[in-house]
């Protein structure tokens, strides 16, 4: 049985306290109620949710959220603001209220923490309301958080100035997705090259990026650089460019020319140019390895990506963007609704070091196992099995359980 604490556990996933100003929310993940399920919930005073909002399958409160799922019971839980927080109430229901995979009879909860109720597993956000413009997910950009809504509107303010544009962030964090959501945004009608400067060797590099003027049996050819003529180029890693490349790629900034190897003339380009960074790259300047001119030509527009763990909310629609689902009638299908609630909470709890190739390679794992339908949490791969915060249900939770499923129908 859950202890009655008198003073709850704190789950904070973000590890500090948000801003007062914020509004907190919940993002309703998974939910056997379609009405509900994807819902993102504001606790307002015109929100669905108010300060002690209850959450059952009956709630009698004034304020109460009805989900149709007969593993709630009518009564299940409440949330209150706490200062800072949010204090999640278990309301003596039947199969428990579960903070970060424990079963809590009172919790304190921050920003991305996860919260199970039955079936219903929600990410708690507190959105502090500085970017409300460019709600709309994208196909490159799916989701609903705060901090994805900052990077699109920051793309949008971009996306039609000539200025560079550099995107930070951990390998994995879908800068390439940005960079493409960028040209979507700009309206440029020419191409979106992709040029990984630190997968090309140097001695090919100049010829790669600004073409080569040909002579004798050597043909001439354009380089990936005249190709995003009109369009957008984006460059991964901009502190693999060698300085010689750095010195033409200051050019190209600076005077909308490039000359190819063994050219004696430029050549005028329109290109919009978007680089890439996982690195300090302001260290690299210090170092010598990057020249401080051509960083400051990209201070105008400076985007951070953020990794999964900074936007738990979002999995779930990253996830169905990474790699759609059909049901047997070919409709598209969520990959919530496959999944065993506590298989999405284990997902929605582990780290995700490599970020969105980690989540890829995780959903093919899981789409062999749709046929258990819901795929029980013992198949998610032994990392996440083992770096997840999710603990085993009591033995009073486990009597519970038959078949399948992990929660039984409730009338309490």
């Amino acid at each position: 049985m859950p202890a009655d604490l008198t003073d709850p556990p704190l789950f904070d996933r973000a590890g500090a306290a948000p801003q007062p100003a914020a509004v907190w929310r919940l993002h309703v993940v998974a939910s056997p109620d379609p009405d509900w399920r994807g819902a993102i919930l504001d606790m307002s005073d015109d929100g669905v949710l108010r300060d002690g909002t209850q959450i059952g399958r009956m709630p009698d409160a004034p304020f109460s959220l009805r989900i149709d799922d007969s593993t709630l019971s009518r009564r299940h839980a409440s949330f209150t603001k706490a200062n800072m927080l949010l204090r999640v109430t278990d309301l003596g229901s039947s199969n428990g209220t579960f903070c970060a995979g424990q079963r809590v009879q009172a919790a304190l909860v921050g920003h991305g923490a996860v919260v199970r109720l039955g079936s219903n597993v929600f990410v708690v956000e507190r959105d502090t309301g500085l970017r409300t413009a460019c709600a709309e997910p994208t196909a490159d950009l799916p989701g609903q958080s705060e901090r994805v809504r900052q990077v699109r509107g920051a793309l949008e303010d971009a996306a039609h100035d000539p200025l560079p544009v550099l995107l930070r962030g951990d390998a994995g964090t879908g800068k390439g997705h940005a960079a493409r959501e960028l040209h979507k945004r700009s309206g440029r009608p020419g191409a979106f090259v992709r040029v990984n400067a630190s997968a090309i060797p140097e001695s090919l590099l100049d010829a790669e990026l600004f073409g080569h003027a040909g002579h004798g049996a050597l043909a001439a050819r354009p380089g990936r650089v005249c190709e995003a003529d009109r369009g957008v180029l984006m460059l991964d890693e901009l502190a693999a460019l060698p300085l010689p490349q750095q010195a033409k790629l200051l050019q190209l900034l600076d005077e909308g020319t490039v000359r190819a190897v063994g050219g004696v003339s430029d050549q005028r380009l329109d290109v919009r140019v978007c680089a890439s960074t996982q690195v300090d790259l302001a260290a690299y300047a210090r170092d010598g390895r990057l020249r401080s001119d051509l960083l400051a030509r990209f201070h105008a527009h400076v985007v951070d990506l953020p990794s999964l763990t900074e936007r738990r909310m979002d999995l779930f629609a990253l996830a169905d963007a990474l790699l759609p689902l059909r049901d047997p009638t070919g409709a598209p299908a969520a990959w919530s609704t496959v999944l065993h609630e506590e298989t999405v909470e284990a997902l929605l709890l582990y780290d995700w070091p490599d970020n969105l190739p980690e989540l890829a390679a995780t959903l093919v794992h899981l789409r062999r196992h749709i046929g258990e339908q819901p795929v029980p949490r013992s198949v998610l791969p032994s990392t996440i099995l083992r770096h997840s915060t999710v603990r085993p249900a009591s033995e009073e939770t486990a009597r519970l359980r038959t078949g399948p499923r992990s929660l039984q129908p409730k009338n309490s």
